[in-house]
């Protein structure tokens, strides 16, 4: 590969973490896919943010692929990016209603909170739900 061309994933790791996720890689025993699925939601921090994994993964979920890459997403994800509020319907419906905990922890529910659109289509569903649920919003 050449050196001026541009890795597809260039990941914001150092190299312990790096390290880190080399060795339980190397060292994982279980279902592929769920080691595949810990590292796309690597991926999808790194561009996402931790709070957009938090909308999309289970608490279970979330903690079994922290353990299964041997770090904690808040230690290597930023909290936020630009994708966070144009791409993610869930989180750009927490921002609106500002209740990002509650949506994650299930105490309001977000219908299509993990959807992945374009900011006109995020823009849409963000509406939806404010209308859908302005009587819920009041109390």
């Amino acid at each position: 590969m050449e050196t001026s061309q541009r890795k597809l994933f260039d990941l914001n790791l150092n190299e312990e973490q790096e390290q880190i996720i080399l060795k339980n890689i190397k060292e994982f025993r279980g279902v592929g896919t769920t080691l595949e699925s810990a590292l796309g939601a690597l991926i999808m921090g790194q561009y996402f943010g931790w709070r957009v994994l938090k909308i999309l993964h289970n608490p279970l979920t979330y903690r079994r692929y922290e353990k299964i890459l041997g770090l904690n997403f808040q230690d290597v994800c930023p909290e936020t990016t630009g994708y966070s509020e144009t791409k993610s319907v869930g989180y750009a419906i927490t921002q609106k209603i500002g209740s990002f905990w509650a949506v994650v922890m299930g105490k309001r529910k977000v219908e299509d909170k993990g959807l992945i659109e374009n900011q006109g289509e995020v823009e849409k569903h963000v509406t939806k739900h404010i209308a859908d649920n302005a009587g819920e919003e009041k109390k």
